[in-house]
């Protein structure tokens, strides 16, 4: 259970770090119009993603135990 929760902790600290990056903001300066609704979605996404994994482990300790 922690190996998958560690990676999703990884992989939303990579997102943050990648969409507040200087050569993100370089790159498009209008990445970062909207941002609300932007962030919301993936929080959403993740939010999905970890119910969703909590869920398929859960049925599959349910088989081991």
């Amino acid at each position: 259970m922690a190996i998958p929760a560690s990676i999703i902790i990884a992989g939303l600290i990579a997102t943050i770090l990648i969409g507040a990056s200087k050569a993100n903001k370089e790159g498009n300066p209008a990445y970062f119009q909207q941002t609300g609704k932007k962030w919301m979605r993936l929080s959403w996404y993740y939010i999905w993603c970890i119910l969703l994994a909590v869920l398929i482990f859960w049925i599959v300790f349910q088989f081991i135990m």
